[in-house]
C-alpha cells in the first residue's frame, strides 16, 4: 500500500511539474526583449518569433509580453533564470557578470556560424546551463558600436575627461581611453544627453533614430568597434520539457536566422549610419594610426577586463573567438 502511495505521488509531482508545457491547447513561451516593442535592433529576432509561430503549426506559441516596460532590462536575465519568463532578448552587457565573471561575447571576431562550428556554441550553452537557462543562439549579428559625443575631438586620445554613457560592453574601454563612464539604461540616454550630465555615449549603430538621440548628439566617431552581443535565451527548465521536435524547430529556424539575417542587419545598419549623417550629425573620423590605436586599444581594454574578472576563462574564451 505505501509502495502504491509513493508511486503515485511521484506520478503527480511529474504531471504537476510538467502541466506549464504540456497543458491543453498550444504550448506558450512568454518572451521579453530589454530593447522596447519595434526597436530595430530587433529586426532578426522578431523574424525569428514569427518563424517558429508559423512552423510550429498551433502547437507552440511564443508570445511577446514586453520590453523594459514590462521587466526593467537589467532584471530580465534573473527573469529567465527564475522563470518568471521563458524566452528572452539579452544583452551581455546587462547580465555578463553574473554569468562569467565578465561581458565578452561583444569581443568575437567570428560570426556565429563559425561559432558553432568551433565549439565556442556548445561551451557557451553548459557555461549558462549552469545558471538555469539554455543558450539558443545569436540572432542579430552584424551591427557594430560606436560612441557619440556633443564635444568634437581631432583624436582619441582627447576624449580624456568626457562623461560617456556606458553598460558593461564599453566601460573598459571608456577608463582606458580616460574618459568617464556613467552607467545607465538606454533609456535615460535622451534625457542625460539633453541636460549634459553626460557629453556623449556608447551604443550600438542601431537605434539611435528611433529613440531620438540625434536630435540631442552631435557627432559620430568613425571608428566601429565589436560585435553585437544579444543572445535569445531560454529558461532551462521550460526548454527540457519541450518535446525533442520543438527543441529541434528552434534550433533550426535560430540556425537559419543566424544565417540570413547576418547580411541584412549589416545592410540595415549602413542605412541607420547614413541616416544619422542625413538628420545632422557629423562623422568624425581619426588618421589611420590613430584609428589603429582606437580599434587595438578597445579590444585590449575588453579582453585586460575578462583576464582580470576571470584569468583560467579568458584564455580559452579568446581562443575560440580570435580567428
Amino acid at each position: 500500500m505505501k509502495k502504491l502511495i509513493f508511486c503515485l505521488i511521484v506520478v503527480l509531482g511529474v504531471a504537476i511539474a510538467l502541466t506549464p508545457v504540456y497543458g491543453k491547447g498550444p504550448i506558450k513561451l512568454k518572451m521579453v526583449t530589454f530593447l522596447p516593442k519595434g526597436n530595430v535592433n530587433m529586426t532578426a529576432l522578431m523574424a525569428f518569433m514569427e518563424d517558429i509561430n508559423k512552423k510550429a503549426k498551433g502547437e507552440m506559441e511564443i508570445n511577446y509580453v514586453g520590453g523594459p516596460e514590462a521587466i526593467p532590462g537589467f532584471k530580465q536575465f534573473e527573469a529567465v533564470r527564475t522563470g518568471v519568463v521563458d524566452v528572452i532578448l539579452g544583452c551581455e552587457s546587462y547580465y555578463g557578470r553574473q554569468v562569467t565573471g565578465a561581458a565578452y561575447t561583444h569581443l568575437t571576431r567570428i560570426n556565429p556560424m563559425q561559432e558553432r562550428k568551433n565549439g565556442y556554441y556548445d561551451f557557451r550553452v553548459e557555461l549558462l546551463k549552469k545558471h538555469n537557462v539554455y543558450y539558443l543562439g545569436r540572432a542579430q549579428y552584424g551591427p557594430w558600436f560606436n560612441l557619440f559625443t556633443n564635444k568634437a575631438v581631432k583624436r582619441p586620445k582627447e576624449l580624456k575627461g568626457q562623461k560617456i554613457r556606458v553598460s558593461a560592453t564599453y566601460e573598459p574601454f571608456v577608463k582606458t581611453l580616460g574618459a568617464v563612464p556613467v552607467t545607465l539604461p538606454g533609456s535615460d540616454i535622451y534625457t542625460a544627453l539633453e541636460r549634459g550630465t553626460i557629453d556623449g555615449y556608447a551604443w550600438a549603430i542601431l537605434g539611435n533614430i528611433q529613440m531620438g538621440w540625434v536630435d540631442v548628439c552631435k557627432y559620430i566617431l568613425e571608428p566601429r568597434i565589436y560585435e553585437m552581443n544579444l543572445e535569445t535565451l531560454i529558461n532551462l527548465k521550460t526548454w527540457q520539457k519541450l518535446p525533442g521536435h520543438l527543441q529541434k524547430l528552434l534550433t533550426d529556424c535560430m540556425i537559419e536566422n543566424e544565417k540570413e539575417y547576418a547580411k541584412i542587419m549589416v545592410d540595415v545598419s549602413e542605412k541607420e549610419f547614413q541616416g544619422m549623417q542625413n538628420k545632422g550629425m557629423k562623422v568624425i573620423k581619426f588618421s589611420p594610426e590613430d584609428t589603429k590605436w582606437y580599434i587595438d586599444l578597445a579590444y585590449k581594454a575588453g579582453w585586460d577586463e575578462v583576464t582580470r574578472q576571470n584569468p583560467e576563462l579568458a584564455p580559452k574564451l579568446k581562443k575560440f573567438l580570435t580567428p
